[in-house]
């Protein structure tokens, strides 16, 4: 009986320092893991469909998935990051050339009616402009330093993202078998994983680039400069709960307005009520469907919390996260407080608490 316990001691001590040097030497790539095991989550059904029609296994019909997601996705992600990237460095270029127009600019657009408004409001313009000009330099070094860590990066993502649909039901009966609890819990939390994966990409991600795209080609046709750097930036902001595009067509609008362009300011108002504002309450429901519900309170915090720990990734892990919490929470109600699921019908239906 000693012996055996100390066996199962010894084996615990070692399989924890397993753990932990797997995960030192994991540790730097699993970002790209993440996004890849994401993304083949969502491009399983595609697989599915390429393998029916092709009558191929596993491997060739991964193969032409990965082929035809590159082609859908990436290569336009490639021409709007590329045109992103120039229109940043014409801006800043244009900032550098023309640094007291848009001080003037600045002043008579935004602090002057502030400083009227408020009796004995006082900004130096000037120093925040040169300090915004310095980050803006250093970042923009930064990215371009960041190049080989980029191409790195989308190539170890292309590796992951092929043997996790070719072999990610294997990785899933492997975790289902060392998982301590049943098999149906085990299941329950990967569906509940898988669900908030899809509602998040097919849903509000993609709402979220098409309220980008259409922002961007609002500000096109009404005369705003740097257009795919603007849409890209709502597509970003549109991910923030209670924010959304309102974060870039609000100060573009004013831009235009306080510049004498009356008519295309109330072009870019209504283009921003009518086609950007509606896309959510629109298509939102039609392509989230039956989604994991969390309360917006959560989802703001969760993306802001994510942003902090996850980086850029935030906004996709930090729901996440929020969404796996809630399942396990769910379990535990069921194991320890012997109660029955709060919401088993809504979870039937795809709901979360």
């Amino acid at each position: 009986m000693r012996t055996q316990r100390l066996q199962y001691s010894f084996l615990i001590a070692m399989l924890g320092l397993a753990l932990f040097v797997g995960f030192v030497l994991f540790r730097p790539f699993l970002g790209v893991l993440a996004v890849a095991a994401m993304a083949a989550v969502v491009a399983h059904p595609l697989k599915d469909r390429v393998k029916q029609v092709t009558r191929l296994n596993d491997g060739p019909s991964s193969f032409l998935t990965v082929l035809i997601a590159g082609m859908l996705i990436f290569i336009p992600v490639a021409f709007l990051g590329y045109q992103v990237f120039t229109e940043s460095a014409d801006l800043l270029a244009a900032i550098s050339a023309q640094r007291d127009v848009y001080l003037d600019t600045l002043e008579r657009i935004f602090f002057g009616p502030l400083r009227e408004a408020v009796p004995g409001f006082q900004i130096e313009t000037e120093a925040y402009v040169r300090q915004g000009l310095s980050v803006l330099t250093s970042n923009l070094g930064r990215i371009f330093s960041g190049t080989v860590e980029v191409v790195a990066g989308i190539f170890l993502f292309t590796i992951a993202f092929y043997y996790l649909l070719k072999d990610g039901p294997r990785f899933v009966h492997s975790f289902v078998a060392l998982s301590p609890l049943s098999d149906r819990y085990d299941r329950d939390v990967l569906d509940r994983m898988a669900l908030s994966i899809n509602s998040m990409v097919r849903g509000q991600l993609l709402v979220a680039l098409i309220q980008g795209f259409l922002t961007g080609l609002g500000f096109w046709m009404f005369g705003i400069p740097n257009p795919a750097l603007w849409g890209s930036i709502a597509a970003i902001s549109a991910l923030i709960p209670g924010v959304g595009t309102s974060l870039v067509l609000v100060p573009g609008i004013i831009f235009l307005f306080a510049t004498g362009q009356l008519w295309q300011g109330a072009g870019l108002l209504a283009w921003g009520a009518l086609a950007v504002g509606l896309i959510d309450n629109l298509l939102g429901p039609t392509l989230i469907g039956k989604g994991a519900k969390i309360h917006p309170l959560f989802i703001l915090f969760a993306v802001l919390g994510g942003l902090v720990l996850y980086g850029p990734l935030g906004f996709l892990l930090g729901p996440l996260t929020i969404s796996l919490l809630f399942a396990l929470l769910d379990i535990y109600r069921i194991l320890v407080l012997k109660e029955h699921p709060i919401l088993t019908e809504k979870t039937k239906n795809g709901k979360a608490p």
